[in-house]
């Protein structure tokens, strides 16, 4: 970091913060300008909040030239592949997760995992604890739902996620799934980003309606950090002024964030989108852009669904949609 001193600062004051920088094991230089003074510094700043500095006497600014996250990033790996089991991987090739918002009944699961696993989809999502905007709205089946959602994907020899709201269902949902997603709401319940480190199951980190690619890369620096190498992001876009989607995706933050960090990026376009129309399209883009995979949501009949039934595929488009995308996928690794 660089600390910017104050014009006509005394060098009483400037003596201190040489001091209070010493102090705590930093080392700088002093480069004496015209109307500023600047003190690049250069140590460990992971044990505290640099900010605290801008505290001294005669402080103008911190300027901060490091990341606040260095484990995710391509400086320590190159690339990141997440083993779920049986030959499937996210991060090596291109991966399809597809399913209902919610986990609905027995039924309604399993007709959409028979289809969703006859395409050739090998990852079954269905949310089971649903964190919803109204008290009044489908809450999810919650520890049922997850019973049924891995019995179903057993049955179609799939693997599945679902989205974990509350760090004391941790043990639930290492039992019944596969790879445990933390939704955009809770990005930034860093106690439960905590919980979720020490967990041996992949973790898919959702991006949050508010947060800059820095803030998601340093969520995803928690679990890492607490010793869960297995993470996968995912991109949804975040929270506009605009009513004519549900979020807005900057489409440069998917090739900044593969140049920034070696973990493996899937794009879900239906709830970046909230149109089912507009779904297919946006997943496309995603290919072209270089995601490892995407996530989807598809229902037999959207018109019913609990929840997101209007962002949902049904199985027409969806078969269309994946034709299109295996075909896609398949050109552009010719072409590499």
């Amino acid at each position: 970091m660089i600390i910017v001193i104050k014009k006509n600062t005394p060098e009483e004051i400037v003596e201190t913060i040489k001091e209070t920088l010493t102090a705590n094991g930093m080392s700088y230089n002093l480069l004496m300008g015209v109307k500023y003074t600047l003190i690049p510094v250069v140590g460990d700043f992971t044990t505290s909040d640099v900010d605290r500095f801008r505290a001294l006497p005669g402080v103008a600014n911190i300027i901060k030239i490091s990341k606040p996250y260095y484990l995710v990033t391509k400086d320590m790996k190159e690339k990141t592949v997440v083993d779920i089991g049986d030959g499937i991987k996210i991060g090596e090739g291109f991966s399809l997760i597809s399913g209902p918002c919610s986990v609905e009944s027995k039924d309604s699961i399993d007709t959409t995992a028979s289809f969703l696993s006859g395409l050739g989809v090998k990852i079954l999502r269905g949310g089971t604890y649903k964190l919803r905007t109204s008290p009044y709205s489908f809450q999810g089946l919650g520890k049922k739902g997850l019973k049924i959602l891995r019995e179903t994907a057993d049955r179609y020899k799939m693997k599945c996620v679902s989205e974990i709201v509350d760090g004391s269902d941790l043990g639930f949902f290492e039992e019944y799934v596969d790879i445990i997603q933390v939704g955009a709401r809770n990005m930034m319940n860093f106690a439960l980003l905590k919980s979720l480190s020490k967990s041996k199951k992949p973790i898919l980190l959702k991006r949050s309606l508010s947060a800059k690619v820095d803030d998601f890369l340093s969520s995803a620096e928690y679990l890492v950090s607490g010793g869960n190498d297995n993470v996968i992001l995912c991109e949804r876009g975040i929270q506009s002024f605009d009513d004519e989607t549900r979020s807005s995706v900057n489409i440069a933050s998917i090739p900044i964030i593969k140049d920034l960090c070696h973990l493996p990026l899937i794009f879900d376009p239906s709830h970046a989108i909230g149109i089912a129309k507009y779904v297919p399209s946006a997943a496309l883009a995603g290919v072209i852009l270089g995601v490892d995979g995407l996530m989807i949501e598809t229902h037999y009949n959207p018109a019913n669904a609990l929840s997101d039934g209007y962002q949902s595929l049904n199985f027409e488009a969806f078969e269309q949609m994946y034709g299109k995308i295996m075909k896609l996928n398949a050109f552009l690794n010719e072409e590499s």
